[in-house]
This record gives C-alpha cells, structure tokens and sequence, in this order.
C-alpha cells in the first residue's frame, strides 16, 4: 500500500496542526500494510526531525503555491500508483481531487478546529467538500459544524484526538539548572505555554488575577514558555499590574527541553476567554503538562459533547475564563494535584492514536470513498 499525504506543514513546522500531522504520518507508516508514504509540505519553518524509514518528505515546494502544484502534477502523471490520499487541509483539498482523478484512490481530508466550522474562502474547495463521504476530525465540536454546512449527513466520520508521545514526558525532579535560570527556587510555579500570537488565549487571564493569588501564595511565580508578536504586550501589562517580578517569560523553548520546562511548574492555566479561542480540552499543551504531572486548569466547556466526556471531565479543572474568581478558586484547587499522571492520559498516548489510525486505514472502502 502507498498512500500520498498533502500536508501544510508536518516535520520541519511548529504548532498544534503541525504535531498532530508528524503523528499522524507515523502511525500511517507504521501499519502492516504501507509500503511507502510521500508527504508533500506547503511550510517546513525549522529543521527536520527524525523521519520515519518508509516516510518519503518531498520540501522540494516549501514556500511557493506554484511549485506545490507542480510537484503534485508529477506524482500525478509520474509517480505511479497511490491507494490513498490523505489532504490535511481543506484548501489543499482541489489538488487533491486532481491528483485524485489520475489515480483513482480515495482522498481522506484532515479538520482540526475553526478552519471548518464555516465555509472556506474557495468556492471550489467549499463544492469539493460536499462530495466526501468520509473525513477524519480531532473532535466531534469540529465535525458537527463541518457537516452542517456542508451538507454531509450521511458522511463518514472518523474521530481521531490529539495524542502524545508518552515516552518523551512523564514524572521526573525539576532539573536545578533551569530553577537558577529562571530564578524559581522555593516558588509555586503557574504556567501558560503556547504561541504569544493573539490577546485573551490564557495569558491575559492569569496575569489579571496573580495580585490577588500572591495574597493567597506568597512564593509565587509565574511562568510564560512560548514567543511570538505578543510578547511586548503581555510584558508591558505586567508592569502595569506591578507584577513583572512574578512573571517569567522564557521565549522558545525546543521540543527537547519541553517536558524540562512543564515540570518547573506546579500547575498549568490556560482559560482563555477571546471569543475565537479554542476551548478544546485536549489542546498538545494540556496533555503534555498532564503528563509531566502538571495539573490543568482550562475553560469551561461549552459544547455538549465535551462538557459530559468523562475524560475531560477527570483530566482538566474547568472555570469561566471571564471570572477572576472562579480562575483563582481552579488554580487554587490545582495545586494539591501536582505530582501525579491521571491514569486517564492513557487514551491519548500514541499507540491509542496508532490503533485509531490502522482502523481508519484498515476500513477504507476499496473505492474511491467519494461520492461522484
């Protein structure tokens, strides 16, 4: 079996999407029965890591729509038979379909989050959409907004979470190196970790309510693992809360050093509360610090769905992100927890996510799953 992948970015990219493809890619190579995969990457914004041995990763495109075109013209009309394509964003989805028409296999497109709660900006991606028949979802919020406007009600649905490499966390003693660094020695750590890209994620929530926390925790600390353009701005306002001698901002911190860094803290906050942010409780962020023994606090879930899933119900501390005090009561709350793995992480440790992904493989039709 060889399965062609167009990928916005996978090995080589940063960010939730880009993790949540390596991992899907790996698990595709790993089944029995693939021979090969080619993955085709619009964005590669840093070095590779280590590919898997039946991964073929072509950047020969990185950076120019024209180019990604002609790259996939050629496997097209030159790299022979496929029996799968995999499409991890619906944009890419009409090169698919083109791809698709000369090799007459199934195309398997990928939905993360709010890039398909509404209509694309492509009227032919938006027409192609309504021709599927199946479609993978990291949740089931993302695939009811999918179907609804794109009228597949009788739709294939494959519900895949987010998943982690359980082997690179876990519980271990905070490194001595990285308290002197950041100057945390016999402090009640807090922590936010992600792209300092947009207002209202989680960072602004918990500034706002350390001055009333500290009353409560005199040794406290707050760490914030991540950069981006925001950074300037959150810096600013913790001079202007008079807390920038709380507040610590490590800037990037490589995938190697992470699970280092989750463990300086005692609890991990994120409740963010922009309207557009994402209250999906198995954020990479969240399950990572869970699995370092880092307990969460998060939104409160709104969907139906996720609000009665049992999993997120045991594994995140879920508050209004527009009550301060509900946020200093789940903080509060978080930090007896801290030093343990709940045994419900299981689930969205990477074999889990493996087994999901050879079910998905193992029952594709041997058509081409589209409606014509």
């Amino acid at each position: 079996m060889r399965v062609l992948a167009l990928v916005s970015d996978a090995f080589g990219g940063r960010g939730g999407i880009a993790t949540y493809n390596r991992n899907l890619l790996g698990a595709i190579c790993q089944h029995p029965r693939v021979e090969q995969v080619l993955a085709i990457p619009r964005i590669a914004s840093y070095c590779l890591e280590e590919l898997p041995r039946n991964l073929e990763y072509d950047i020969s495109a990185i950076g120019s729509k024209f180019k990604y075109l002609l790259a996939c013209m050629r496997v097209a009309l030159l790299g022979g038979h496929y029996d799968l394509i995999v499409c991890s964003h619906l944009h890419l989805l009409p090169i698919a379909y083109l791809v698709k028409w000369f090799k007459k296999c199934p195309v398997l497109p990928v939905i993360y989050g709010v890039e398909a709660w509404n209509p694309t900006s492509h009227w032919i991606a938006n027409r192609l959409c309504r021709k599927l028949d199946a479609f993978i979802s990291i949740r089931d919020f993302t695939a009811r907004r999918f179907i609804q406007w794109a009228e597949l009600d009788h739709a294939r649905v494959h519900l895949l979470p987010n998943c982690i490499d359980e082997s690179q966390f876990g519980l271990a003693p905070k490194r001595p190196d990285l308290l002197e660094r950041y100057g945390l020695e016999g402090k009640s750590v807090v922590m936010t970790a992600g792209r300092l890209d947009e207002k209202r994620k989680g960072f602004d929530e918990v500034l706002e309510v350390l001055p009333g926390l500290k009353e409560q925790i005199p040794n406290l600390a707050y760490v914030i693992m991540g950069d981006g353009d925001d950074g300037e701005r959150l810096s600013k306002k913790t001079e202007e809360l008079g807390i920038s001698d709380l507040v610590v901002f490590t800037g990037y911190v490589a995938n190697e050093e992470k699970a280092d860094h989750y463990r300086l803290a005692d609890v991990f906050a994120m409740p963010g509360s922009a309207e557009l942010f994402d209250s999906y409780p198995y954020r990479f962020v969240f399950l990572e610090a869970l699995a370092c023994g880092v307990p969460v606090v998060g939104c409160r879930l709104k969907d139906e769905s996720e609000a009665n899933d049992p999993f997120a119900q045991k594994l995140i501390i879920q508050v209004d992100p527009g009550s301060k005090h509900e946020i200093m009561q789940g903080i509060l709350k978080a930090f007896p927890l801290s030093g343990r793995v709940p045994p419900e992480l299981s689930n969205f440790y990477f074999p889990s996510f493996l087994r999901k992904v050879h079910r998905i493989i193992d029952g594709l039709p041997n058509g081409t799953g589209q409606k014509e």
